[in-house]
Order: C-alpha cells, then structure tokens, then sequence
C-alpha cells in the first residue's frame, strides 16, 4: 500500500517557484445545504473530489485513492485496504442537509477493489474529470503502474502511464449498475482531461503536455461532442498560430497555462462572462490556491491570484503539523455560480499521521469571492 502523499510529491515536483499574493478571503462552507464527506458505509477519507452535476440537487463525486473498511467502521486506523478509486453521490434537496453515499467493487468484502479496477495490483486509476452529456457520462482515468525497478517500500515505485477513457451510457441507474466501456487514449507523454468543459458543439481537453526538454505545461484539445465516445479518433489540439491541427499534441502546441497541473477545474462563470481556471500554486509545496481568469475557454489567462491560503499549513493553525501538506484544489460550480465553492484535501507526510487524523484526508470545503 502506497499512501496518496506519494502521488502528490511527484505531480507536485514538476512544478517551480512563482511569487506569492496576497490571498483573499474565505469563509468556511455550511454544512446545511452542501456537501459533506462523512465518515460511513466504510469509507474513511480520500483524495481527487472531482464533481459532475447529474440534477440540480444532486452531483457525482470521484474520489482516488480511498481507505475503506467494514461498513460499519468509522475509524481510519481500522481500514481493511486502500482502494485507488471510489465514487460518491451527494442529494442536496433545498433546506435539506445533504447525503452522500459511496461505492467501490466487491464492497463490504473482505477483498475490496477499486470502482474502476484494472484487475491488477501493479496497474490502477486516478480519475480526473468528467463531461456529461445527457444520460452518457464520459470520464477520464489516470493509468498509474508499477516502475520496473520499484524497490520494496519505495514511495516513488510508480510511473504515470497515459490516459484511460470511460464512457457510461446510464449514468442515472445507481453505480453499481453503469454500463462501462473503457479503453485507452494516450501514452505516458500526454495527460489528458485534467480538465473538461463544452464551448459550443466540442468539448474542449485540459491536458499536460510532457516535452522533451521544456517544462510540462498545460495545452488544450478539442473533440467534437458526437466523438466523444472515441476521442483519439477526432480530436484536435489548438497550435502556437492559434489554429486547430488533427492528432496528438506536438511541439508546435500552444502552450495556455505555463505550469504543469496534475488536478484542476476550468468552469465558466455566466454572470461574469468570464472562465475561471482554479488549481494550486505552481511551488512546492504550494500553500496556497490560484485563479486564473480569461474571456475565452483558450485565454490567454490571466497570471495567477492567490484566493486561498491553506490554514492546515500555517503555524498558527490550532492543530498545526509540520508534516501536513494540502493539494487537490478544485471549483464545484453546481453548487454556487456566483462565487467559487472549494475542494481541496490534506495529506501528511507521515502515513501513522495521516491514519490518526480524522480532521485531514478527506475534502474540506470553502466558499471564496471570486478576486
């Protein structure tokens, strides 16, 4: 078992300094009408949270890697195995406090198994984020697997392999019952999806480019939404002369955010006219979350502001650890336009730490005025 810190550090270390802002406010998130990650059904925190709205009170959530146990466990240091992936539902009926329910394979059993399972457990997924489009769900995956040379306890022991590619043709039957055709859609040099959002009749790809030689930085891809179903097949990637080229991206790619992010959202903001892109800082560690903001889907984006500083790694935090780390910011705009409602989680660098603490490793939630 791997924790998620080790995820964490080598996305984290591609990135480079830049210079800190001056944060904005934030005001903690009510727990009346959002909502919460509660400890139950045996699932005991996790990491990722990207959200896809499936009414207007309720909202698909994917988690990565998860601590699961019994279902009657509430306890983290009683989990019976981490599973790379599960997935949530939360129902946040007006004046209601919200549920939430999870699900993972072959839960309450003693083997339990990641939600999207490779079969393997040298091979796993991350997910990313999700587009749906009617009653299909389309969802990307980050394939991780073993180094070759992994040595026994060795926290780096993986490689990121490409990207995998979900569809779910009905979406509204309880998880359990999805109707999933998987197959994979790029190679270790392209991390697709990080992001995904509809302009017009595409659906437009934030994806990491690796480049030989260059810092990995962000570049977009578009596929029509009739193609979604193969990707691969039709997409195209926006070029530095700001036209549209069929393929893969190559070096010719327009480079739109210069700073290589493993988890982001890009939303647009209707009232504001406006696109948000909302990530962690590009140093390591990052205490802080940036937004960019831009009047197109491709920029140019504006530099990024600091709209949130992570109180966990301040010194004058009640429970302060110095091992604590938080990452994995991302927006949820189906439940606030008007604002930027906040996920992001925290880690530890000590895995005793991280099974101990109950007030970290799962997303907390904020609510920040857009600067």
């Amino acid at each position: 078992m791997k924790p998620s810190v080790t995820k964490f550090l080598v996305f984290i270390f591609l990135g480079l300094f830049a210079a800190m802002s001056n944060a904005q406010s934030a005001t903690p998130v009510s727990r009346t009408n959002l909502p919460d990650f509660p400890y139950q059904q045996g699932w005991l925190g996790a990491d990722d949270a990207y959200s896809v709205p499936l009414t207007a009170t309720r909202s698909l959530w994917f988690f990565a890697d998860s601590f699961v146990a019994g279902p009657t466990t509430t306890q983290r240091s009683q989990f019976k195995a981490m599973v790379r992936n599960s997935v949530g539902i939360s129902d946040c009926a007006t004046a209601k406090p919200c549920t939430m329910n999870y699900f993972w394979s072959h839960q309450e059993t003693s083997h339990p198994r990641s939600f999207f399972d490779s079969g393997k457990d040298d091979l796993w997924y991350w997910p990313l984020d999700g587009f749906r489009d009617g009653n299909t769900l389309y969802l990307a995956l980050t394939i991780v697997r073993n180094r070759p040379d992994m040595k026994p306890n060795d926290p780096f022991g993986f490689e990121i392999a490409g990207t995998s590619w979900v569809t779910i043709d009905n979406v509204f039957d309880p998880p359990p019952l999805w109707h999933m055709q998987q197959k994979d859609i790029t190679g270790d040099n392209l991390w697709a999806a990080v992001s995904m959002v509809a302009d017009g009749d595409f659906v437009l790809f934030y994806s990491q480019l690796h480049q030989h030689g260059r810092k990995d930085a962000m570049c977009v891809q578009r596929v029509p939404r009739s193609s979604l179903a193969d990707p691969a097949k039709s997409w195209e990637y926006l070029a530095k002369n700001g036209s549209w080229r069929k393929g893969n991206p190559g070096p010719d790619a327009k480079i739109v955010i210069d700073q290589p992010i493993a988890e982001m959202t890009v939303r647009y903001h209707p009232a504001r006219r406006k696109w948000v892109a909302v990530s962690i800082g590009p140093e390591f560690p990052s205490k802080r979350v940036v937004v960019r903001e831009a009047k197109s889907a491709l920029g140019p984006w504006s530099a990024p502001k600091t709209v949130f500083e992570f109180p966990e790694m301040k010194s004058s935090f009640k429970s302060y650890d110095k091992d604590t780390f938080c990452y994995a910011a991302k927006e949820h705009i189906e439940f606030d336009e008007a604002s930027i409602i906040l996920t992001y989680v925290c880690n530890s660098f000590s895995l005793h730490a991280a099974v101990r603490n109950m007030d970290i490793y799962r997303p907390a939630l904020v609510k920040l005025d857009i600067p």
